[in-house]
């Protein structure tokens, strides 16, 4: 028990529902999950590096260690944080076989949840974020930093008839949705910061402004890889007795998914193949399988008024009443996988089938080779033996998880108010393509202690109301913050995520 407790400890510590944030901290976090205007430290490498040029407090120098933040949107939920902890460690623990299995009222829960109104597939995400270091100064109107970070993140998408045993009518038309898609990446990333201000555009309004640019480019070491897409659905029209079955399959793979998938098409039971083939989540953290290069650009345009001159002096008066319109692009680039690649491009088999496909009475909660034992104990055929003569296993690369942020902030003194939109151009591990909204709104009573609190709402997923606070004082930070979620439509609550910021020095 007390190795649960100490990893557990260590994953919030130094280390999954923030959909398609850039960077997850536990600032960002406790507003909703925004930041492209409220970031302004070494974090802001990896969401707005302008904002490194925005001084939110006196300070020439920002030194921070351990800062950390971790979510997952889980099959099962429990509002006993106790029960949800145990739940959180299942999502990154080695893989165990029977420990997925659920019951009748697990299964409507299930349903009840995740299923609602004809809802065929359901995507489930986690993230675990780790900020390792970072350093971040300002000196003669030009900001720089550098920051490292490790990253996790899982994508699953679950069709709704591996839990349901009556098919879905729409349209006269029976459906039967057996998808399964898994996107598990993990990256470890330095990047390097600067900003500066554009004085051409400076001077747009009659009060004090900063129209302010930065740019961020990172190198990548690149972790285990999966990117496993089966698309398989039944289709019956209304009085006709044949059912028609669509599988679309595509596969990539680096490290040690590519091992397991490799014994298991040898002859290795695919338990086994997993079993010998995953080293303990904490040290695959340190497999290295590529390399890659990336870019983070920001916009921010900041609008002071009232006596704020911090426009003027960055280094000698706080931005304390301002405007700030911010806007970034993210993670611009590529990942080359080397080490154990494994392929197969998209295939499409079309057939007909006498019968509908049965429900499992398995989770499929994304643990890292779980995509290979569930399809070959649950699946109506397997997509991985039914092609594997079509692996190939010669190296790839892959974009970077690219996305678009926008938002405004509204500071008064010791309140702010800020919104946030995110997107991504596709959906991988980190990212979907589904329009993120975020509000979230911090005030200091005292000035020392900031209240923050947020909501997060992203179609087809849970919303997330998120509170956090802090200890800052003239020389060092400390962070927390907590994020709840909830469907609209039922009454249940669960802590989903938590961040921690050990120490932030401001010299």
């Amino acid at each position: 028990m007390w190795r649960q407790f100490l990893f557990l400890f260590i994953g919030l510590g130094i280390s999954m529902q923030a959909i398609s944030q850039p960077v997850l901290t536990p600032k960002n976090m406790a507003l909703g999950g925004g930041g492209s205007t409220y970031i302004t430290d070494y974090h802001a490498n990896f969401y707005n590096p302008a904002n490194l040029l925005i001084n939110d407090r006196l300070k020439t120098l920002d030194l921070g260690i351990g800062s950390t933040a971790s979510f997952f949107n889980g099959i099962v939920n429990y509002e006993n944080p106790l029960d949800q902890k145990d739940n959180y460690l299942d999502y990154f623990s080695n893989y165990n076989p029977g420990q997925y299995q659920i019951n009748p009222d697990q299964r409507d829960q299930i349903l009840d949840i995740h299923y609602r109104r004809d809802r065929l597939t359901s995507i489930h995400l986690a993230r675990f974020e780790s900020s390792l270091f970072g350093l971040n100064w300002i000196k003669n109107g030009r900001a720089y930093s550098i920051s490292a970070r490790t990253r996790v993140g899982s994508n699953i998408d679950v069709g709704r008839q591996w839990y349901d045993a009556t098919e879905t009518e729409i349209n006269n038309i029976f459906y039967s949705n057996q998808d399964l898609v898994h996107r598990y990446q993990v990256f470890h990333e330095i990047s390097f910061g600067y900003a500066e201000s554009v004085n051409l555009v400076n001077g747009l309004s009659s009060r004090l402004d900063n129209f302010l640019i930065g740019i961020a480019p990172k190198v990548i070491l690149a972790g285990p890889y999966q990117n496993a897409s089966w698309r398989n659905e039944y289709q019956q029209v209304e009085g006709n007795p044949e059912i028609n079955r669509e599988q679309t399959f595509s596969y990539q793979s680096a490290g040690n998914f590519s091992e397991a998938a490799l014994a298991y098409l040898v002859g290795n039971t695919a338990d086994n193949a997993v079993l010998n083939n995953f080293d303990s989540f904490e040290n695959e953290l340190t497999n290295i399988h590529g390399y890659g290069i990336g870019l983070d650009v920001g916009f921010t345009y900041l609008l002071t008024f009232g006596g704020d001159l911090s426009t003027l002096s960055s280094n000698k008066q706080t931005t304390n009443r301002s405007l700030r319109i911010s806007f970034s692009m993210n993670d611009i680039g590529f990942v080359h996988y080397h080490d154990n690649p494994l392929s197969i491009v998209e295939l499409t088999n079309n057939s007909t089938e006498l019968s509908f496909p049965n429900p499992v009475d398995e989770a499929y909660i994304g643990v890292p080779g779980q995509f290979l034992t569930f399809t070959d104990e649950n699946g109506s055929g397997n997509p991985i033996v039914d092609n594997q003569s079509d692996f190939e296993q010669k190296e790839f690369s892959t974009l970077l998880p690219t996305s678009f942020s926008g938002g405004v902030l509204l500071e008064l003194r010791r309140f702010k108010l800020m919104g946030d939109l995110n997107i991504g151009i596709s959906n991988n591990a980190f990212t979907t393509t589904k329009l993120t909204t975020s509000i979230g709104s911090e005030i200091r009573l005292l000035p020392f202690l900031p209240l923050r609190g947020g909501l997060q709402f992203t179609p087809g997923l849970p919303g997330s109301f998120n509170a956090g606070t802090a200890i800052e004082t003239k020389y060092w930070d400390l962070s927390l913050s907590m994020m709840v979620s909830a469907r609209s439509f039922t009454t249940e609550n669960n802590i989903s995520g938590i961040g921690i910021a050990v120490l932030q020095f401001h010299l």
